[in-house]
């Protein structure tokens, strides 16, 4: 990751703490405490080592760095909300081979106002993307993602249902979905929906692939976290959207599904066991079909597949509450 990508990683994580500097009450302490902030940042590292190990393997370090945070202020019936999931994960190899592990950038900005004890009327303002770009590994040739290729932008209206801190349910009938394809040799592919490249018949691009694809459609988001043990928390996130108008009839009613997991085993105040389950599906994401021909896989056509990814490991912990 260049020096203005770890720039990048540091602000967004320094940017609940600029936004709450200075609302600490210095004098008046029965002032009421508008702005709350809520973060937790972990350090997991990972070391394996072989010498004469007759099975065979193959030396290597990871580390991976996570920031989650919660931003609030709150004034009469009015209320916004900043939350933050950044990760970022890399894993060293024997011969100097280095691949990512975790890339994730997920900011979510929201405003509303109460208008009972559990409902409030909330817009919303996602962003995702990644910060580096990710190769076909261990082919680390083959671009296949990248810094806003993809970036997702999701702008939503609608009615926020809310229990104490734990538990949160939005509803918007009225959500747009723009998804961004910044690398131009990934738009002419048609990478994650955007329109691929017209070509003519020696594949020689005729107009290029456009770097945007819009939606419109109905977004679901839930957030719940329990504590099941006296040391173990659970923690999930669900994202459903549907987009109203696209125009493949075996699309429209297949809706886009992002759900993460996470089970914190906490073995005392600075370390814990982390074990994250995240699971994607994309209907605009195609994956390849191979097919064995005389003894060499030939692409044959392309399908949606689930996207699944596990996490298991010690992590160092900070909390800030």
């Amino acid at each position: 990751m260049n020096k203005r990508k770890w720039f990048l990683f540091l602000f967004i994580a320094l940017i609940p703490l600029i936004s709450t500097a200075g609302n600490k009450p210095i004098a008046d302490t029965t002032k009421p405490k508008h702005w709350t902030y809520k973060g937790q940042y972990n350090l997991m590292l990972n070391q394996v080592s072989f010498t004469n190990w007759a099975t065979g393997g193959e030396n290597a370090i990871s580390a991976r760095a996570m920031i989650d945070y919660h931003l609030k202020y709150k004034k009469g019936k009015f209320r916004f909300e900043n939350t933050g999931h950044l990760a970022y994960g890399i894993a060293g190899y024997n011969k100097m081979r280095i691949q990512k592990t975790d890339d994730k950038m997920e900011l979510s900005f929201s405003a509303g106002s109460k208008i009972s004890k559990h409902w409030s009327f909330t817009g919303m303002f996602i962003f995702k993307s990644q910060f580096t770009n990710g190769y076909q590994y261990p082919n680390d040739s083959i671009l296949i993602s990248g810094f806003l290729s993809p970036a997702y932008i999701t702008i939503s209206l609608g009615m926020k249902y809310q229990i104490g801190k734990k538990f949160q349910l939005f509803l918007s009938p009225l959500a747009g979905k723009l998804t961004v394809v910044k690398n131009q040799a990934l738009a002419n592919q048609g990478a994650f929906g955007v329109p691929a490249a017209i070509r003519d018949s020696l594949g020689e691009i005729i107009i290029p692939g456009k770097h945007y694809f819009g939606q419109l459609g109905i977004n679901f988001l839930v957030s719940f976290e329990k504590k099941i043990m006296k040391n173990t928390t659970y923690k999930t996130n669900l994202n459903l959207y549907n987009n109203y108008l696209d125009p493949r009839n075996d699309v429209r009613w297949k809706p886009y599904v992002n759900w993460s997991n996470r089970i914190t085993f906490k073995i005392n105040e600075y370390f814990a066991t982390i074990f994250d389950f995240h699971m994607i599906y994309d209907p605009q994401v195609l994956f390849p079909i191979y097919q064995s021909v005389g003894g060499k896989l030939i692409e044959t056509g392309k399908t949606t597949k689930i996207q699944y990814k596990e996490l298991l490991g010690l992590s160092l912990i900070y909390k800030i509450d």
